[in-house]
């Protein structure tokens, strides 16, 4: 008698293992299946949108100046460095960002389909007569 009680002793101990080992398991799975957050050192979307903004609006202000190719480049790389500053980023952070969202389709569209409207709502802005 002492033999079976002591057989479901170990009985009921080996389910309550297995099940403590079932719910660890899928535990993992679900946390595994959750959304990827992106790293700390990766701008945000919106960050991204305000940073691409910017550059196109940089880049089509230095056009308009109709320098030499090389000028051009000049003044675009130092205008660069000052809408980072501003902006508080880096150009290693932004290419880094850059690199991370291209490898993201679903994402970067999402960026340049906020970049069309930002830039759209901008062009609409100045367009309005005071």
């Amino acid at each position: 008698m002492k033999e079976y009680k002591q057989f479901r002793r170990n009985k009921s101990e080996c389910w309550v293992v297995k099940w403590w080992a079932f719910t660890f398991i899928c535990l993992l799975i679900g946390s595994s299946c959750m959304r990827e957050k992106h790293p700390k050192d990766v701008l945000s979307k919106d960050e991204m949108v305000k940073v691409l903004s910017e550059l196109y609006i940089t880049e089509e202000k230095v056009n308009r100046l109709s320098l030499n190719r090389d000028s051009a480049t000049l003044v675009f790389n130092y205008l660069n460095d000052k809408i980072f500053e501003k902006l508080g980023t880096t150009d290693s952070t932004f290419k880094h960002s850059m690199d991370y969202y291209m490898e993201r389709p679903e994402e970067i569209e999402k960026i340049y389909a906020a970049l069309i409207d930002s830039l759209n709502l901008k062009e609409q802005r100045l367009s309005i007569p005071k």
